[in-house]
């Protein structure tokens, strides 16, 4: 008489094995996210990094505030213009993390294209205060 191994057991435990990896890999947004992010951004302009300040969070995440100036302008419902300084309020994951893209440590001097929203607060300088519209996809090199 032959014994058959049950299939069963096996099938739930490659689930769970599955399950478990799933879980530890970093999420990404659906197919298409930041595409449509970029699209509903409020600001779309050419800039050049002119100052970098970092301060660590956590262990594990570092806030960034970039000093930008603005060189070209392709849409901005706040009225921006060439020439304008800018903050921009970013952050960078220094460990692993489950979550949409995490954004690059620009150098001073790095020149691209953002998409941005104007930032949430009540700061002194609100007025020229932006955050990332589209996570780590917010920033891209000029051609």
């Amino acid at each position: 008489m032959r014994i058959r191994k049950p299939i069963i057991p096996l099938l739930l435990v490659a689930a769970l094995w599955i399950l478990a990896f799933m879980t530890t890999a970093p999420a990404a947004l659906p197919p298409g996210s930041y595409d449509k992010l970029k699209a509903e951004a409020q600001e779309k302009l050419k800039i050049k990094i002119v100052a970098v300040e970092q301060k660590a969070q956590s262990d594990r995440r570092l806030d960034v505030l970039f000093t930008a100036e603005v060189l070209e302008v392709e849409r901005s419902e706040t009225g921006l213009k060439p020439g304008d300084t800018i903050q921009i309020h970013s952050y960078r994951w220094t460990k692993s993390y489950a979550g949409p893209k995490n954004p690059p440590l620009l150098p001073v001097g790095w020149t691209g294209i953002a998409y941005l929203n104007k930032a949430d607060g009540d700061a002194k300088d609100a007025d020229t205060v932006y955050s990332l519209a589209a996570y780590g996809a917010s920033f891209e090199e000029c051609e």
